[in-house]
């Protein structure tokens, strides 16, 4: 009996497996129009002899559950059939050799691709697009940064049947679009950043083997969130200067936009403690790699 396709679309995360050769970071470009600058860079992609699939080029506690959602969906029945949307490589399948490279659609970061949405969308314009056939069913896992930059012309150009986005932007219709709920962070596990992901894992698994895009799939989704939602209030734990990174890196992932003060915000509702002034410089390190 073969199995249902489904097509699952994931933002990358700044977390790799390697450290990008200086041609291959974002701020090293020259200055100019969007197409130009794309241009260079995919020139310089195209001299990279060190790449692995992006499956293994990523990492952290986000990309671990990306490849746990793959296994959910294989799990209950479905055909995964994963791509990644990148601010250096383009769409592209999990499985697509590429090198490290850092890339981001977060404006005022070193490795900033654009200075506004309009850019962005334009630099996502010129940067490869892996085929995936129109029609179909897909779940797609944006942080709102770069549901803002990649989601128009995806919705345009695979034009799925049925849909599912986790996260997202106002650029996705409220009918398909689940947005990020802070308060579901208890029930789901992990941090802030990971939440995306384990919130497409849990609407999968709320689905038990029935179809996960109806309305009733929706009403479970209701009722259990309304039953699990919670403001978390801790008694807030110090964290090392690498533990701090480590979680500046991973929100960053996913909400590359997000202001210092934004982020030692969301740390501090994780029940962690951090110094503002130490939280600052750390930010900045962890902006700076």
């Amino acid at each position: 009996m073969s199995r249902e396709k489904l097509t699952i679309i994931v933002t990358c995360t700044d977390r790799k497996s390697a450290t990008p050769p200086s041609e291959l970071m974002v701020r090293n470009l020259p200055t100019g129009q969007v197409q130009v600058r794309a241009r260079v860079w995919q020139e310089a992609l195209a001299r990279a002899t060190l790449r692995r699939p992006l499956i293994d080029l990523y990492g952290g506690e986000t990309w671990s559950q990306v490849r746990a959602l793959w296994l959910v969906a294989t799990s209950l029945g479905y055909e995964p059939i994963m791509f990644v949307a990148s601010a250096g490589l383009g769409l592209q399948h999990v499985s697509t050799p590429a090198p490290a490279y850092a890339a981001t659609f977060s404006t005022g970061h070193a490795d900033s691709v654009a200075a506004s949405v309009p850019e962005a969308q334009a630099w996502w314009g010129a940067l490869p697009q892996a085929e995936i056939a129109a029609g179909g069913r897909a779940i797609w896992v944006l942080s709102e940064t770069y549901s803002r930059a990649v989601s128009q012309r995806l919705l345009r150009e695979t034009a799925p049947i049925d849909l599912l986005v986790f996260g997202g932007s106002k650029e996705v219709c409220d009918s398909v679009r689940i947005p990020s709920d802070r308060a579901l962070r208890r029930a789901l596990g992990g941090t802030v950043a990971s939440l995306n992901v384990r919130s497409a894992m849990q609407w999968l698994s709320l689905s038990d083997g029935e179809d996960p895009f109806t309305i009733a799939a929706r009403g479970r989704w209701r009722d259990w969130s309304h039953e699990k939602r919670y403001r978390e209030v801790f008694d807030r734990k110090p964290m090392s200067d690498s533990a701090v990174l480590e979680f500046v890196g991973e929100l960053r992932a996913h909400h590359p936009s997000i202001s210092k003060t934004g982020a030692l915000k969301v740390l501090r509702e994780a029940g962690m403690a951090c110094e503002q002034r130490r939280f600052s410089n750390l930010f900045q390190q962890a902006v700076a790699r």
